[in-house]
Order: C-alpha cells, then sequence, then structure tokens
C-alpha cells in the first residue's frame, strides 16, 4: 500500500509540471490532438511534438496504473486494456472520445477514465 501512495504522489507532481497547474479536459485535448494530427513513427520511436507533452505524460501515467488492482483483484481504474496497447491508443481513444462529448468539465480524469473504460472495459464473468 505504501508503494501505491508513493506512486500516485509521483504521478501527482509529474502532472502537476512546474507551476502546480493541473490540466483542464480542454488542455488535455488540445495537447492530445496535436500528438493525434502529428505523430510520426521513426526508426520505430514516436516523435511528439512539445504541445503534445502533457498528453503524453498523462496517458502514459494513465496507462501504467490501469493494470493496478485491488486486493480482490479488481482493476482500481476500471480499465481492461490489451497487454499490447500503447500510449498512442489511449491518447487516440481520448481525442475521439472527447471529441464526441464536447463536455466543459474541467476535470480531465472523470473524461479520461469514463473513454477508455468503453474502449477498455473489464469482464465480469462471477455469477
Amino acid at each position: 500500500m505504501r508503494y501505491l501512495f508513493a506512486a500516485i504522489t509521483v504521478l501527482v507532481v509529474c502532472l502537476l509540471g512546474r507551476d502546480a497547474s493541473a490540466l483542464t479536459s480542454s488542455e488535455l485535448l488540445q495537447s492530445c490532438r496535436s500528438i493525434a494530427d502529428t505523430a510520426a513513427l521513426k526508426d520505430n520511436q514516436i516523435e511528439i511534438p512539445e504541445s503534445g507533452l502533457p498528453c503524453w505524460y498523462y496517458m502514459s501515467a494513465v496507462q501504467n496504473m490501469s493494470v493496478l488492482v485491488d486486493e480482490s483483484g479488481v482493476r482500481l481504474l476500471g480499465l481492461c486494456p490489451p497487454a499490447n496497447s500503447t500510449v498512442l491508443d489511449f491518447v487516440k481513444l481520448y481525442v475521439q472520445y472527447a471529441r464526441k462529448k464536447k463536455t466543459e468539465d474541467d476535470n480531465p480524469a472523470a473524461l479520461t477514465l469514463s473513454g477508455l473504460a468503453l474502449a477498455y472495459p473489464c469482464r465480469t464473468d462471477r455469477n
């Protein structure tokens, strides 16, 4: 449990950046759109524009945290992406979902998790 709190603390510090201001949903969408619109694969590496870095870091953290489970084996974020999913997959799915929702919500986590949960639902095989 101690490691989970440490990981969350690191995530928060990374997401807040230098000026300690959190991204709004529209800022995250703008950053992610710059990746979705311009990202190019070169020599098996993806080139991310500087304007896309906040999105890349955010989605990377969400992807990393998507595998966390509780004591019962239930995913904490409610996401079950395939093992071969990439950060770019998360970015593209977020952009698609956010464009459809056109929300004014300033909580990008709620929008991100809602969209990704639709794309990567967890099966509940418990009867």
